[in-house]
């Protein structure tokens, strides 16, 4: 079993946004995203091809694998509902939701995930 840190599972989860806004994503590209040197970047996509999750092209375009996209989207929708239950329950302004939702959301167990996914529907 390969095991993502939480700085790993930001990369997959930046990759899957950017995808969605654009059809290629590249290394200067999450560098930006992120606010990280892109050596660092470098070092991460490598261990990320390494494990299965992203494939790259030489010096080119970075994506996503099937079982890089299921964890991305996972950490996504973590993240999501995390940061809607911050602002919207707690009232924290939208900034300090998405920050906290972004540490938040690799140590949440899915138990607890999904009792707040469940208020928030019978919220609404």
């Amino acid at each position: 079993m390969r095991y993502l840190t939480s700085s790993l599972e930001d990369y997959l989860e930046i990759i899957y946004i950017l995808k969605q806004n654009s059809e290629s994503v590249g290394v200067t590209d999450i560098s930006q995203a992120l606010s990280i040197s892109k050596p660092s970047v470098n070092k991460a996509v490598n261990v990320l091809k390494l494990q299965g999750f992203v494939f790259q092209e030489k010096y080119g375009k970075i994506d996503l694998t099937e079982k890089g996209e299921g964890i991305a989207k996972s950490i996504y929708k973590k993240h999501r509902i995390l940061s809607e239950f911050l602002s919207e329950v707690l009232g924290l302004d939208s900034k300090t939701a998405e920050v906290d939702a972004c540490k938040i959301e690799h140590i949440l167990s899915r138990e607890t995930l999904s009792g707040i996914e469940k208020f928030l529907k019978n919220k609404k």
